[in-house]
This record gives structure tokens, C-alpha cells and sequence, in this order.
């Protein structure tokens, strides 16, 4: 019974994680934001933080500036952890920090942290106590039951985003090369195209994707990869605006740029 509550405070922090996190990007942008790398309303990264923390403090100690800077080395610890294994997975960064002050890699910021050990401190003090003991009120049938529906729920929804995600940097991959094979022709035609790629700037960049899109390199092929899993990719656009591809950015970008505009239409 334990492992089943512990899973159903993993879910109840992921989805308070998500409340918290589109709440914020809602705010600041002026839009609602489903955050987070799921479809459903949840993040798992606030979840683990939560269960770490949870694991490492609760009940162990009442000192509030403990439990506050001990949570900050907790929780950026799962955000930096969680941000190297995306980036080994699926060649991208998801997350930028760099134009923040005290940011370590641009993975972590001491804002971030100082709002996370804020957060612990609430938690441990008041929302942990009151999830679990509602939890424990629960008869274990309905225990079990929810935490199954609950699990089968959330096994879907990560296998389809991951694999959709993994499919992404071969897909990439298919752009970019055509785009080359356009460039390369498109570099015998025109005597300015030289000095263009070397600058690279946003305005050049665009103008060759869109003469790319009017070329026979841009095949049928590659209209069913721009537009392949149109809603999913374009959920992670809006959800993490600081995505950057390591390998092929620039197809990722107008990649991004084409989902956001026909989801205008």
C-alpha cells in the first residue's frame, strides 16, 4: 500500500507542478500554456522534486532554513539531472537560463532554486500533510484502482510523446538535408548566396526556407515530416520556447515557425 500512495503523491505534486508552472508562463504571456513535456495536466519533474524532498525531510526535521536550502540542492539537483538526460535523449536543450543571473549551464538559476525552496517549505509544512492524509482516507480499493487508471494514463501518454520525440531528430535530420541539397543548388544560381549563409541572420534564414519551400527539393516527403504529429510538436513548441535542437536547429526553428503559423489558419 505504501508503494500505491507514494505513486499517487507523485501524481497529485506532478499535477500541482503543472497548475504552478502554466500558471506562471500563463501569466507572463498574456495566454494560456500547457506546460510541460506531456499532453495531459502534469509534470513529472515537479513530482520527483516533490517526492525527494518529501523523502529526505518530512518529518526529519522542523527547522525551516534547513528544510529551505537543503530543497534548493534537492530540487536543482532533479532539475539538472532531468535537463543532461533530455539533452542525451533528444539532442536538445529544453530549457535556457543563461539570460538570467547566477544561472550555472543555463540548466539551473538561483532564482529557480530560491522559488523551489520556498515552494519545499509550503509543502512540507502544510500541502504534504494534508495530500497524504486525504490519500490515507481513501479505502485501499479506491487506492488501487486510481493509482492503476492513473499509471495506464500516464505509460500512454509518455510512450507517445517519447516516441513521437525520438522520431523528431530523424525527421530533422530529412529537412536538413534537403534544405542543404536546395542551398547547394540554389548557390549556382546566385552569386549573393555565399556572403547570406556565412551571415545566417533571422531575415536571411527565413527568406531561404521560404524559396526552399518553392523548390522541388521540398518534396511530398518532406510536406508529411513538416506536418507529421502537427498537434504534439506544436504543443512542445509553445510549451518549451527555448527548445533548441543541437544537431538541426535551423530546420527546427522553421519546423516551429510553419506548426505555429498553420495553427493560426
Amino acid at each position: 500500500m505504501l508503494v500505491v500512495q507514494v505513486f499517487l503523491w507523485l501524481i497529485a505534486y506532478s499535477f500541482l507542478g503543472w497548475v504552478y508552472e502554466s500558471a506562471l508562463r500563463s501569466v507572463r504571456e498574456r495566454k494560456l500554456v500547457n506546460s510541460g513535456l506531456l499532453t495531459g495536466p502534469i509534470c513529472p519533474i515537479y513530482g520527483f522534486g516533490a517526492l525527494l524532498v518529501i523523502l529526505a525531510l518530512y518529518r526529519r526535521t522542523d527547522n525551516l532554513l534547513i528544510i529551505f536550502f537543503f530543497s534548493m540542492i534537492l530540487t536543482c539537483s532533479v532539475e539538472y539531472i532531468t535537463s543532461l538526460i533530455l539533452e542525451k535523449l533528444f539532442h536538445a536543450k529544453w530549457w535556457d537560463y543563461s539570460h538570467m543571473r547566477f544561472n550555472f549551464q543555463g540548466r539551473v538559476s538561483l532564482i529557480g532554486a530560491a522559488a523551489f525552496g520556498v515552494l519545499s517549505v509550503i509543502l512540507i509544512k502544510y500541502i504534504h500533510p494534508f495530500i497524504s492524509g486525504r490519500i490515507r482516507l481513501l479505502p485501499q480499493a479506491v487506492q488501487i484502482f486510481s493509482a492503476s487508471v492513473l499509471f495506464a494514463v500516464l505509460f500512454i501518454d509518455t510512450y507517445l510523446n517519447v516516441r513521437s520525440l525520438l522520431r523528431l531528430d530523424e525527421r530533422l535530420k530529412e529537412i536538413h538535408i534537403a534544405f542543404n541539397g536546395f542551398l547547394e543548388e540554389y548557390a549556382k544560381k546566385s552569386e549573393g548566396i555565399k556572403t547570406a549563409l556565412i551571415e545566417r541572420s533571422e531575415e536571411i534564414k527565413t527568406a531561404l526556407f521560404v524559396r526552399f519551400e518553392e523548390s522541388e527539393f521540398y518534396s511530398e516527403r518532406i510536406k508529411k515530416l513538416v506536418l507529421l504529429n502537427r498537434v504534439q510538436m506544436k504543443r512542445i513548441a509553445l510549451a518549451f520556447p527555448k527548445f533548441k535542437h543541437i544537431n538541426y536547429d535551423e530546420a527546427w526553428q522553421r519546423l516551429k515557425s510553419i506548426l505555429l503559423e498553420v495553427g493560426k489558419k
